[in-house]
C-alpha cells in the first residue's frame, strides 16, 4: 500500500465528522461527545501529518489525542445512561484513564513517545463498554438493530479497538521484530480504520432526532 493511499483511509475520519457537524443541531445532545471527538480525530489527522511529512514526530499530540480520546468516549456513554445506576463506575474509569495516562506519559516512559500501557487499559475498556452498551440495546430496541445509530457506533469501536488491543499484545510479546510482519499488521489496521470510519458516518446519519428509548 502506497503512502498516499495511507493519507487518504486516514482522512477518512472526516466523513463523519463533517456529517456530524452537518447534523449536531438536529441530534440528541447526548451524541455530541462523541462528534467532538471525530472532529478531534480530523484535528489530530492533520497535524500528525503535517509534522511527519516535515519530518518530525507526531508522538506528542497522538498521546494528548488518546487521554481526551478516553475522557470523550466515556462520557460519551456516561450520558447515554450506561452508568445509570453506577455513577462512582464512572468516575473510577474517568480517574484510572487521566492517573494511569499521567504515570505512562511522565512516569515510565515520556509524552515523546509511543507505548502501550495506556494504549491497552484503554482499548480494553472501550471495548467492554461498547459491549455493555451493545447488550443494553438488545434489551429495549425493537426495530432492526443494524439501522441502529447507536449500535453502530458501539460495533466501530468494538472492531478498531480490539485489533488495537491485539496490536498491543503483539508489541508487548515482541512480536514487531520482522520488519515484514509490522507492515502487514499496519496494513490492516490501515484498512479498519476506513471500515471503521464509514461504519461511523453510516451511524450518525441514523442518529434519530430525539432519543427514542431510555436505558435502565
Amino acid at each position: 500500500m502506497n503512502y498516499t493511499l495511507v493519507v487518504i483511509f486516514s482522512f477518512s475520519i472526516a466523513i463523519p465528522a463533517i456529517i456530524g457537524c452537518i447534523r449536531s443541531k438536529q441530534i440528541d445532545t447526548a451524541y455530541y461527545p462523541f462528534i467532538f471527538l471525530l472532529c478531534l480525530g480530523l484535528l489530530n489527522e492533520t497535524i500528525s501529518y503535517l509534522l511527519t511529512r516535515s519530518g518530525y514526530s507526531n508522538a506528542i499530540n497522538a498521546n494528548i489525542y488518546s487521554l481526551t480520546e478516553g475522557l470523550l468516549i466515556t462520557t460519551f456513554f456516561h450520558k447515554l445512561n450506561l452508568f445509570n445506576k453506577q455513577k462512582k463506575l464512572y468516575v473510577l474509569i474517568i480517574s484510572s484513564l487521566v492517573i494511569l495516562w499521567a504515570l505512562d506519559k511522565f512516569f515510565i516512559t515520556s509524552i515523546k513517545e509511543f507505548s502501550s500501557y495506556f494504549s491497552f487499559f484503554a482499548s480494553l475498556t472501550y471495548v467492554l463498554m461498547a459491549i455493555s452498551m451493545i447488550n443494553r440495546l438488545l434489551l429495549v430496541e425493537k426495530k432492526r438493530i443494524v439501522r441502529n445509530g447507536l449500535f453502530l457506533i458501539c460495533f466501530g469501536i468494538i472492531v478498531f479497538f480490539t485489533y488495537a488491543l491485539l496490536l498491543e499484545i503483539f508489541w508487548y510479546y515482541g512480536l514487531n521484530s520482522s520488519r515484514q510482519f509490522r507492515l502487514k499488521v499496519y496494513r490492516i489496521m490501515t484498512y479498519i480504520n476506513l471500515v471503521t470510519n464509514l461504519i461511523y458516518a453510516l451511524a450518525i446519519l441514523w442518529i434519530p432526532r430525539k432519543r427514542e428509548y431510555t436505558l435502565l
